[in-house]
């Protein structure tokens, strides 16, 4: 169930492992319930659990120069927290991550990880693989934010998050464009 909501968010072959690979790999992750609002993490703290995203979004921010909220990134369903990073190299994270919505969240420690990696031959290495693609997806994010104006990086926004994207409040919305609502107002009129 997990492995195939990821597999298919990253366009990875579902078919990479078998039924009963998938199914153990579910054993691995503990189910948690997580409130609009709540932090995954906060700045400064040591992440313990990877977090995968089965339903809902999370947003990842930090305070610019000005001390004001700056949205970098969105953690959509089917993927991972980016505070997997902060679980990943054992350093204190830089950044916030915070649900927008209700989400279903499920989650894996480090003793946990290292069995699961024992248990599925081949699982590291697909794993190594999903998280350079995830890199090039930031890559790609900044990349965008050069090449693109604020309303067709927004038009691709739209398209890329699907329904999803009505639970990200505009305040986001424009924080992540690097615009003010205000302007984001103004590109919202002349789309609809």
């Amino acid at each position: 169930m997990l492995l195939e909501k990821l597999f298919k968010e990253f366009n990875v072959d579902v078919n990479t492992f078998n039924s009963a690979d998938s199914k153990r790999f579910d054993q691995y992750f503990e189910r948690i319930l997580v409130k609009k609002n709540t932090f995954l993490i906060k700045e400064g703290e040591l992440e313990k659990y990877s977090c995968f995203i089965f339903s809902g979004i999370a947003r990842c921010w930090t305070l610019n120069h000005k001390g004001e909220e700056q949205t970098f990134w969105f953690c959509k369903e089917g993927s991972f927290s980016l505070s997997n990073i902060s679980f990943t190299l054992q350093e204190k994270s830089t950044f916030n991550v915070q649900a927008l919505a209700d989400c279903e969240i499920y989650r894996i420690d480090q003793d946990q990880a290292v069995k699961l990696y024992e248990a599925i031959s081949g699982l590291k290495e697909v794993f190594d693989d999903l998280t350079a693609r995830l890199l090039n997806r930031l890559l790609i994010r900044n990349i965008n934010l050069i090449k693109f104006s604020p309303e067709q990086y927004y038009l691709q926004m739209m398209a890329e998050y699907g329904n999803t994207f009505n639970s990200i409040p505009l305040k986001d919305i424009a924080s992540y464009l690097g615009i003010t609502p205000q302007a984001l107002s103004r590109i919202r009129k002349r789309i609809f």
